[in-house]
């Protein structure tokens, strides 16, 4: 055949597609019919089927086979030819057009533009022949095939049909052939070869496929198929009874085995490699594009014995290209890669099949994302409009009586099953399944192994792109039986890491795990399970029993999982996020993917011309010049560049070197990235200075800054070395090595300046400019100068140089260095001030940090921040020197806006502000001083019309940063007034009031008067001189506490007072009037900036109207008017009546029915009806503690009280509202909608029905019952919810009522998948790898032992029986061991009968038991198609404090009870969450039927060193830049004008809402301890918080924070029961209720702290013990007499235990504290910090109680006495002579507090002592010691011995040998107090002191003290000394042999090796 052409419409494929469905479906009955055997339909009888004929033989063998043509007599001729065949079509194509096909002649033509795709079958031949002896040869091609995109033309583009390129074809024949090296010219090319006995061979080859892919053309085709099928006819809805099991499911029958197959038959496929390419934007070339590229192989051998299958995938790779510049813009995304298979299955028996994978290694950057998402865009269908936005119309007749005729209620159309059935019903309704056969299982096995697959997360800037987090794991897994009993078993390993690229080394986050001093992956075992028995169930079985789940799944780790995260992965994360969250939204990169960025750029800044030499690890670019010598950013190939004299590059000054590193092509696989990467990966440079020919070599491998010191001396200081600093910076995978001189200089200013040097002894040169922001480094010659003074000037025509010059050399010591540059034309001078931060760097190539480097930042004087709600102007004078007249300058400032005014001197220039503020014009001057308390007055003037002055106070905050005075303007607090009513304010001073009008929208300052708020003194002192700072600021803080305003309202009286001050909580106001009062609702917020508090009264009764029509609400009182709500609105309300019901009516505006009255002051939903169109209005009244908001809005379905139904034949239902006079009637067959007559009464629904009266029905749950309504005639009734409608439903038929609950009530229906989870334990350490310190550890544990009972599942036993039982089994354990043989079966003492060896309870009930354990996290989620269950417990959570010195080792751990309680009661978990919800068929609706989140009690203790820990850790280095600060204020400023409904937080959307049966949220109890005190070296001294608003906030309310010690903290429970909530709601309402109340307390107890100690303690200790005393006793006599007894004395010791230690802890609190205060006295640091060391190491016991309390005494005044003489020496060692007489001064101040402190100290430690006698509780410890540091600065995974070493290294002698670096260390006795340490430079023989714990040295050599390395001896190790030391042995004789025992041989071996190591390291 020659050509054929299809061309086909959408209205044509329409058409055919119509056709064939209506000639398919001709004569079926409609869908949803199904047709019963019966008399109406006969039955289709099975034929009788002749023996012999075809159709017989394939019903005997169960499978269809063509008739075979009659056998042709044979020939002589056997391989003769018996039949030849061919068939030849040249093309075949179809062509797709959009829309229909216009019929207006005969013949049509389609419109060309209307053309979607053409695909086409070119050269397509079949050609076979057969022999005589039926072997066969046939051969099948395809030349080409094509699929072509021919929409309209798309200019320059990949689908452009102007200029037909090879990309606008989807499919077609790639022209570069077969990769695989021999080309074919057909595409697919298949051979078929039959021998004579039967077997035959499939061969099928594919070639040469090229396949571009762009989504949108595909959706377009595909768009075109689905638009054009025919609507499928609407179904009616399914009635549930035909989907359950109403008939009996048939015994399936036993499968028969298949006959084998007579011959072979081997198929092979292999596809060569094909071009397979996803295409970004297919109308341009430069489109991105990710190909794939692999080559494919399948064999399939079926003999009679056997199937094989084999297969492979090899070189699968993917990568991502632009689109026409494949070759050089390549970049791999999945390396070239196999996949294996291998498959057996013998005849008869299952399949074993084997699939194997070669590493796989992903990497994934941000580009990647981006195209993948610029590609799936393509296939998101368009987004559809959201329907149901307006409200559903009411229907017409809403409260109508109607038939159930009329009415089509799913759970009336049940059918009623017939009777065969039901037994298959009742089948269905418990659950069960049809009995079936035993099913065979064949052992079919599947293994499936993925070694290594490496997941790397990059990111970057176009090419250059840097692995930032790497996931390595590896699979391994076995599938069985997947055709009939399906089990899983897998094991998947992990390894998380991320890229440190300052120290180029991968760091661990999610951790190896160490055991037994082996490392491996974190691995997770999975396990799947598909259970089909079903269990019968017994009738007379009381307990229904649970089906087992359909598919269980179970995923366990043994291991604990470790996460660590450090302050530079979490910049990784936030980066990543960034990076991956642009690319998901096509945020265009800013470098283009072809740009190439060089990995190194050597950046010459040292002002001299340089000569580099890179060894053999780099290669630069061949294309540069030296003037391209730039920016680095380069095109080009490999290889030096032309200039390059063997590997030499000539650098002049100021230019860069892009420099690229030697390729290695080779993956090198190693057991672990981050072990891989952190043996280093180095590089060298020589850099010679031409002038000096000096040459020093450079190792590069981290970001790190070095000094270099040159030959080059100065003249003067004489002798003086130039130096040379090397910085490497790394960002994004570059690393930039700049080669400078010791000083830069940094410009913090928004204006440019310019830099200069003084060269011989009048010459300024210049040496650059420091743009705003950036940094300029000085260049070496400008350093070196006889005088080293450095000089700036402002890039300006107007200023001059600065008169003085900056001395680098002593700039560090000097300080803050101020400048001025003097003015040119008679204005103010420029002003500037410089801050010079030193910097320790590295000398040379040794790893001692002993060297400095300079920064001069420069910093405007004076920051002016305007932080008032308008905008002002300020007028700046400043004296001009030696003038007379002021130069001024005027700046005007926006609101939140701040300024830098460079021409402000401080202490000489003034300010004068101007403002607008309610109507008036305010002026207000004051001087620029910096010796001011932070936070001061400042009272602005303004005359009013009258000429009256009037006042305003403002607050000024002073603060000095980092070289800049911060002035900040702003009021204390903002007034907002959104209650619609005239309202005024007062502060302390009754007599001044501040009015606010109900019109005035903006806000309105309030301040208190000097005299509460800032010290007038102070103001006086600021007149006439400076004062000292100290005095003026007490005096500030002393007048700040009171902050107390009254509120009138409108006429009304003054309110009481109440606090401004209590930020984040709300409550209420009221002011009483004549008749009644008037109340209102009180926010308070504060201002980002924390100065500014936002106090918002809003009404405290407001409507909110969410219908879509005016509503009119008016009280039930006669002088009541009508007040209209428009639609969306919320208005004020303010009530006219009093008493404890506020009542409302309402109506719609346009009509004249009004609804009954309802309540606006008690939380309710109700529906009030009304007889017209609108059906009703939806009241819903929502109550918080600040505001009562009702809601108004339209009728909608379900919020109707109720739907009863009626389905009893002749039955007639009265009913009514309990209390309400009016009964209705409701006949048989019929329904009627009902809601609450009364909103006032009873909500109780009373219905009678014949002899029965009154039943009674709250209608808030489900449930049913029945009733005799006659003697013998019973009526049913059954309350459920359909959808969120309540439906009471009344019938006399059992099925019906058994069918509802069936689909209502889902508990018992069979599980289909269960997923257990369970982790052993979690742990998460946060470390600040900056400063090198660990901060925290959280860990979630697992429990000890417990042991369980079986009732129905496992539960575990009580404390007490647990405890009794341990010691049992452990003892019948030891017997065992000791070849006993003790009978297994044994009675203890509470009288329990167990036998160990069947895991068995006799008494006091036969019960089976286990030994367990709970572990750390444990999730049980179950789903079936009605229900889901959710199950989570977190056994025991602990938050510990890592840092040294803490004062809490434990931040956060669970409080345990009382050991009374917890003795007969079973463990509980800290936290337990239980969820089950349903799903309706028949409804969207979830019904939530149980929800419970249980938390144990906790304690809280938090210290201030901990709390910046946690802040630095996870704040951003750079402060908040000013643009922020603006954004920020002005983000303030958008709160104050929310419209009221936000501000009250209604949601007029009514969302989707869920109902909830029971929701309940445990109260929350946790104990609070706070200190002022923590870590770090700054001893003793209350530390800073480094919350900046924080302490603002703190200073502004003039709270003084103290320390708080074991303040109760009880929020009470949250519970919701039978109600509709949606989720917004709902989190909306829990957070302010635990929030509200946590923020209250925090307040009340914060103010109502005790500063001696906590006296509370006393109380509370004693309260704890009665209660005891008195409960049990009580527990106790339930079980005997002996019990009883033992209950009472336990009951005293606990009495005993908490009356003495409460005593005893309250006692020493209160001394606890005043020790503290006398120690402060002494102003000695060290005695601080030591004296706190001292008392947070809690005494082991009493007697290391008291005598560590009796060694402070001691020391006390041993140190008094020595510091006379010891201060003054070190005072003069560290500040010369000052120090010498500030040092005698603490010496003579230490004499007399410091024995008095000791004394203190003792009666606190001994108390404490005393406390730890009588505590039952075990005291709880950090779960494991802080990391170990290395020198290197590499964080490495944690090992706990190396940890628990390094901390004794720490502690002994108080930290001697901290600079030393830990190595290893062995326990040398049993009780752990000896330990052998060995460092870098020595062994530490350290001892555990007796009485006070802490470690002491015994002995300690260095390792030049050894004659020669210690050896292994029988008793542990031999350690030779030099003979110099023998004679510090007073009683050892002449030895010089030390011995140290050490029991186990191989500890001795490894230590020995670990000291041989160092020793040779140190030679």
């Amino acid at each position: 055949m020659g050509n054929v052409a299809v061309g086909l419409s959408q209205g044509d494929f329409s058409v055919i597609m119509k056709l064939l469905n209506e000639n398919l479906t001709e004569g079926q009955p409609p869908p949803g019919v199904v047709s019963k055997p019966g008399a109406d339909s006969p039955e289709v009888k099975e034929q009788p089927v002749k023996k012999g004929t075809a159709s017989s033989v394939s019903a005997a063998q169960g499978e269809t086979k063509a008739i075979t043509a009659p056998k042709i007599p044979a020939t002589t001729d056997q391989s003769g030819s018996k039949l030849k065949f061919g068939f030849k079509l040249d093309s075949v194509s179809a062509s797709l057009f959009s829309g229909d096909t216009e019929m207006t002649k005969e013949v049509c033509e389609h419109d060309r533009a209307k053309c979607l795709g053409k695909f086409e079958l070119a050269g397509f031949l079949v050609e076979g022949e057969m022999m005589n002896d039926n072997s066969m040869k046939v051969k099948v091609i395809l030349k080409d095939t094509s699929l072509e995109d021919m929409r309209p033309p798309k200019q320059n583009g990949i689908t452009s049909t102007i200029e037909r390129s090879p990309w606008s074809r989807m499919i077609q024949r790639s022209k570069s052939g077969s990769h695989s090296g021999s080309a074919s010219p057909n595409m697919i090319d298949v051979s078929f070869i039959q021998a004579k006995n039967q077997d035959k061979n499939v061969d099928v080859k594919i070639n040469s496929i090229h396949v571009c892919v762009c989504t949108e053309f595909l959706m377009s085709i595909a768009d075109f198929f689905v638009k054009g099928m025919p609507p499928a006819p609407k179904e009616p809805p399914q009635l549930p009874s035909a989907k359950k099991g109403v008939k009996k499911a048939p015994v399936k029958e036993k499968p028969k085995l298949a006959p084998p197959p007579e011959s072979e038959m081997s198929i092979t496929v292999s596809l060569g490699r094909p071009d397979i390419i996803l295409i970004e934007d297919p109308s341009s070339y430069d489109s991105n594009a990710i190909i794939l590229e692999t080559e494919m192989m399948f064999k399939m051998r079926v003999t009679p014995d056997a199937t094989t299958m084999g297969g492979s995938i090899k070189d699968l790779q993917l990568y991502s290209c632009v689109f026409n510049k494949r070759d050089s813009t390549k970049t791999q995304i999945l390396p070239p890669c196999e996949i294996n298979l291998h498959s057996n299955a013998p005849y008869g028996q299952g399949q074993h099949m084997d699939i194997q994978m070669t590493d796989m290694i992903l990497s994934i950057s941000p580009a990647t994302i981006r195209t993948l998402t610029a590609i799936s865009s393509g296939l998101a269908p368009a987004q559809e409009t959201e329907e149901g936005s307006k409200s559903s119309a009411v229907p017409d007749n809403l409260w109508a009586v109607k038939t159930l005729a009329e009415t089509n209620f799913w759970f009336l159309n049940f059918t009623v099953p017939e009777a065969e059935d039901a037994a298959a019903v009742e089948l269905e309704a418990s659950g069960e399944q049809p009995v079936e056969e035993e099913e065979v299982t064949h052992g079919e096995q599947l293994l499936l192994a993925a070694p290594v697959i490496v997941v790397k997360l990059e990111g970057g800037i176009g090419k250059r792109t840097v692995p930032l987090l790497i996931v390595e794991t590896g699979f391994q897994g076995e599938v069985r039986d997947w055709s009939s009993e399906l089990h899983v078993e897998s094991t998947v390993n992990l390894e998380v890491a991320y890229y440190n690229e300052a120290l180029a080394v991968w760091e661990p986050v999610l951790e190896p795990v160490h055991e037994n001093n082996k490392r491996h992956k974190w691995e997770i075992a999975m396990q799947v399970a598909q259970n089909n028995d079903v269990l019968l169930i017994d009738e007379d079985d009381v307990d229904l029993p649970i089906q087992p789940p359909k598919m269980s799944i179970t995923v366990k780790s043994e291991d604990i999982l470790n996460t660590t995260i450090t302050k530079t992965c979490l910049d990784v994360l936030s980066n990543l996020g960034k990076a991956f969250n642009d690319a998901y939204n096509l945020v265009e990169p800013t470098v283009k993917p072809g740009e190439v960025m060089s990995p190194y750029l050597i950046q010459n800044d040292t002002g001299l011309d340089l000569t580099i030499k890179l060894d053999n690890e780099f290669e630069t670019e061949d294309t540069l010049e030296t003037s391209e010598l730039v920016n680095g950013t380069v095109n080009g190939q490999n290889g030096m560049p032309p200039q390059a004299d063997s590997g030499r590059v000539h650098l002049p000054a100021g230019k860069a070197l892009p420099v690229f590193g030697r390729r290695h092509n080779a993956l090198v696989r190693k057991a672990s990235i981050i072990k891989a990467t952190q043996e280093g990966d180095e590089k060298k440079i020589l850099f010679q200075i031409d002038q000096f020919g000096v040459t020093r070599e450079v190792t590069i491998n981290r970001a790190e800054k070095k000094l270099f010191e040159i030959n080059k001396k100065t003249e003067y200081p004489a002798g003086d070395k130039w130096a040379v600093l090397v910085s490497v910076e790394a960002s994004y995978g570059r690393k930039t090595i700049s080669l400078r001189s010791l000083v830069q200089v940094h410009n913090h200013m928004s204006q440019a300046v310019e830099v200069f040097y003084k060269k011989g002894e009048k010459d300024l040169v210049s040496v650059g400019r420091a743009d705003p922001g950036k940094s300029l480094p000085l260049p070496l010659p400008a350093l070196y100068t006889y005088t080293s003074e450095i000089y700036f000037k402002p890039v300006s025509d107007r200023y001059g140089i600065c008169t003085n010059g900056v001395n680098w050399r002593t700039a560090s010591e000097s300080g803050l260095f101020p400048l001025t540059c003097a003015t040119k034309d008679g204005h103010a001078s420029f002003y500037m001030n410089v801050n010079p931060t030193p910097e320790k760097v590295l000398f040379e190539d040794s790893s001692e940090m002993n060297r400095e480097c300079l920064t001069l930042n420069l910093h405007p004087t004076v920051i002016l921040h305007n932080l008032l709600p308008f905008s002002l102007s300020c007028l700046l004078e400043t004296k001009i020197d030696g003038g007379s007249q002021d130069a001024t300058e005027e700046v005007h400032l926006d609101r939140g806006e701040n300024y830098a005014l460079y021409n402000a001197s401080v202490n000489k220039s003034s300010m004068e502000f101007k403002m607008k503020y309610r109507g008036l014009q305010w002026t207000g001057r004051r001087q620029i001083q910096a010796d001011v308390p932070e936070l001061s007055i400042w009272t602005f003037e303004a005359t009013n019309e009258k000429g009256e002055k009037k006042h305003l106070d403002l607050g000024l905050h002073n603060k000095q940063g980092s070289g800049t005075l911060d002035i900040s303007l702003y009021s204390p607090y903002w007034m907002i007034n959104k209650t619609g009513m005239p309202l005024a304010y007062r502060g302390n001073d009754a007599e001044v009031t501040l009015e606010h009008p109900a019109d005035y929208k903006d806000i309105v300052l309030f301040s208190f008067k000097a005299k509460s708020l800032f010290s007038k003194k102070k103001d006086n002192k600021e007149k006439n001189g400076k004062g000292t700072v100290s005095e003026k600021k007490t005096k500030v803080k002393e007048m700040k506490q009171a902050g107390k305003a009254s509120l009138k309202i409108r006429d009304s009286e003054w309110s009481d007072k109440f606090s401004l001050d209590v930020v984040g909580s709300s409550g209420t106001v009221q002011c009483k009037t004549k008749t009644g009062s008037y109340e209102c609702g009180v926010r308070i917020d504060m201002t980002s900036s924390g100065l500014s508090k936002i106090v918002t009264f809003t009404p405290f009764y407001m409507l909110v109207n969410t219908t879509e029509t005016t509503v009119s609400c008016k009280e039930p009182v006669d002088s009541a008017l009508w007040l209209d709500v428009a639609p969306g609105e919320c208005l004020p309300f303010w009530p006219q009546q009093t008493g404890k019901e506020m009542k409302l009516k309402a109506k719609v505006k346009l009509s004249d029915e009004e609804t009954g009255p309802f309540l606006i002051n008690t939380a309710h939903t109700t529906l009030l009806k009304l007889d017209n169109e609108y059906g009703g209005l939806d009241v819903e009244c929502h109550v918080s503690e600040s505001a009562m908001v009702t809601t108004i809005g339209p009728y909608k379905h379900g919020c109707a009280s109720v739907l009863l139904v009626n389905q009893a034949e002749n039955l007639s239902i009265s009913f009514s509202q309990s209390g309400v006079g009016k009964t209705h009637s409701l006949g048989g067959k019929q329904a009627v909608l009902y809601t609450w007559e009364d909103a006032l009464g009873k909500r109780e629904l009373v219905w009678s029905c014949g002899e029965k009266k009154d039943e009674r029905n709250d209608l808030t749950k489900d449930g049913c019952g029945d009733v005799f309504y006659l003697p013998d005639c019973k009526l049913f009734w059954v309350s459920f919810l359909d959808g969120p409608q309540r439906v009471l439903l009344f019938t006399e038929d059992m099925a019906v009522v058994g069918l509802v609950q069936k689909e209502v009530e889902y508990t018992f229906e069979r599980i289909d998948q269960e997923i257990n989870l369970s982790l052993r334990g979690v742990g998460l350490s946060l470390v600040n790898n900056i400063n090198q310190t660990e901060v925290a550890f959280m860990g979630i544990t697992s429990s000890g032992i417990i042991w369980e009972e079986k009732k129905k599942r496992y539960k575990a036993l009580n404390l007490k029986t647990l405890v009794i039982l341990e010691a049992a089994y452990q003892k019948y354990l030891i017997e065992l061991a000791a070849g006993k043989s003790p009978s297994s079966r044994v009675t203890l003492e509470n009288k329990m009968e167990v036998d160990f060896e069947e895991m068995q309870m006799y008494k006091p009930h036969k019960r089976g038991i286990r030994r367990s354990f709970v572990e750390g996290v444990w999730v049980q989620y179950k789903t079936s198609p009605h229900q889901l269950q959710l199950h989570a417990k977190i056994n025991r959570l602990q938050f510990d404090n890592q840092l040294a010195g803490a004062v809490f080792p434990t931040v956060l751990s669970p409080l345990p009870p009382p050991k009374s309680v917890a003795a007969d009661s079973v463990p509980k978990p800290f936290t337990e969450v239980s969820l089950m919800l349903s799903k309706h068929e028949h409804s969207h609706m979830t019904q939530i039927k149980y929800f419970k989140v249980l938390i144990q009690e906790m304690a809280l203790k938090v210290d201030q060193g901990f709390l910046n820990a946690i802040i630095s850790l996870f704040s951003a280095d750079v402060p908040i830049s000013r643009e922020q600060e603006t954004k920020q204020f002005e983000e303030d400023w958008k709160q104050t004008n929310l419209p009221l409904v936000e501000i009250v937080g209604v949601s007029l959307s009514h969302g989707k809402k869920n109902f909830y049966d029971h929701l309940h949220f445990s109260p929350i109890k946790v104990h609070l301890s706070f200190s002022l005190q923590g870590g770090g070296e700054d001893g003793d001294k209350p530390t800073a918080i480094q919350a900046n608003v924080l302490n603002v906030f703190l200073q502004s309310v003039g709270v003084v924070l103290t320390d708080v010690q074991d303040v109760v903290f009880k929020l009470g429970y949250f519970e919701r029961n039978h109600s509709f909530y949606n989720n917004s709601q709902l989190s909306s309402e829990m957070t302010s209720h635990y929030v509200g109340q946590a923020i209250k307390q925090m307040y009340v107890l914060v103010l109502g702290l005790d500063v001696l100690g906590n006296p509370f303690g006393l109380l509370r200790g004693l309260t704890e013990g009665v209660g005891d005393l008195f409960y049990e006793p009580y527990q106790g006599a339930i079980q005997g007499p002996e019990e009883f007894a033992e209950g009472l004395a336990l009951g005293v010791r606990s009495l005993f235990g908490h009356a003495v230690g409460g005593a005893a802890g309250a006692a020493s609190r209160i001394t606890g504290t005043l020790g503290k205060g006398i120690a402060v006295l002494t102003f000695d640091d060290d005695y601080q910090k030591k004296r706190r060391q001292q008392l947070n190491k809690r005494p082991a016991n009493a007697r290391e109680g008291f005598a560590r309390g009796g060694k402070g005494l001691i020391m006390g005044v041993f140190d008094g006495v020595t510091g006379i003489v010891r201060k003054p020496m070190e005072g003069a060692k560290q500040e010369g002579v000052g120090g010498f007489f500030k040092g005698m001064g603490k010496g003579l101040v230490g004499v007399v507090t410091r024995p008095t402190s000791g004394v203190i100290d003792f009666a606190s430690t001994s108390l404490d002592g005393i406390k730890r006698i009588v505590d039952l509780s075990d005291e709880i410890r950090r779960l494991r010691p802080p990391r170990r540091f290395h020198k290197d600065l590499i964080i490495r995974p944690y090992i706990h011995t190396e940890a628990e070493g390094y901390a004794i290294l720490q502690e002994t002698e108080k930290g001697r040998y901290v600079d030393d670096d830990y190595v290893a260390h062995a326990v040398v006795t049993k009780d752990g107090k000896n330990v052998l340490v060995v460092t870098d430079k020595r062994i530490v023989f350290a001892s555990k002191g007796e009485l006070l714990g802490q470690w002491n040295c015994e002995f300690t050599y260095t390792w030049v003290d050894l004659k020669e390395p210690p050896r292994v001896i029988s008793k542990g190790i031999e350690v030779v000394l030099k003979d110099k030391e023998k004679k510090k042995f007073l009683f050892g004789g002449s030895s010089s042999k030390k011995e140290i025992h050490i029991t186990d041989k191989k500890t001795a071996e490894w230590i020995v090796e670990k000291i041989h190591e160092q020793m040779e390291r140190g030679r």
